[in-house]
């Protein structure tokens, strides 16, 4: 008997379900793409370089692309810098945000009735006065997005 849990594990290949996809760009031109040759990067894999990351974009199937620009503490889309992104203060020490959760709706009969993916890209950075502040996308997989910041 095979149930939905069953088949999530079958259906591991996060090529078949991921509506997202990131390349990560380091400062000397280097670049990863989470999917190449049907092999899949481990995020691992940036983290190991992260002091070295200068960008870090998110795409899809649609044309919506997601970038963040860590040298100059900037978020875009589709090559365009969102307006409520461009704080004005210093920024020091830039740093990613990036996850995935997922939601799983579950019958009582344990079939999946519905999986959502949120995304969630953004930076966190020190101000001068050594607080820290942080901006977050948060993407559904049609790519629509909500802007959340402190």
């Amino acid at each position: 008997m095979s149930n939905s849990i069953d088949k999530i594990s079958e259906d591991n290949n996060s090529m078949n379900f991921l509506a997202f996809r990131w390349i990560a760009i380091f400062s000397d031109g280097t670049k990863i793409e989470q999917f190449e040759n049907d092999i899949e990067h481990n995020f691992q894999e940036i983290k190991d370089k992260f002091s070295d990351l200068a960008y870090f974009n998110l795409t899809d199937r649609k044309g919506h692309m997601f970038s963040v620009d860590l040298i100059n503490g900037l978020i875009g889309y589709n090559y365009l810098t969102l307006p409520y992104i461009k704080v004005k203060e210093k920024k020091d020490n830039i740093r990613l945000i990036y996850f995935r959760r997922h939601q799983v709706e579950i019958t009582e009969k344990m079939i999946e009735k519905s999986h959502t993916i949120i995304y969630f890209l953004g930076i966190q950075w020190a101000t001068i006065n050594n607080e820290n502040r942080n901006i977050i996308l948060q993407i559904d997989e049609n790519g629509d997005f909500i802007i959340n910041g402190k």
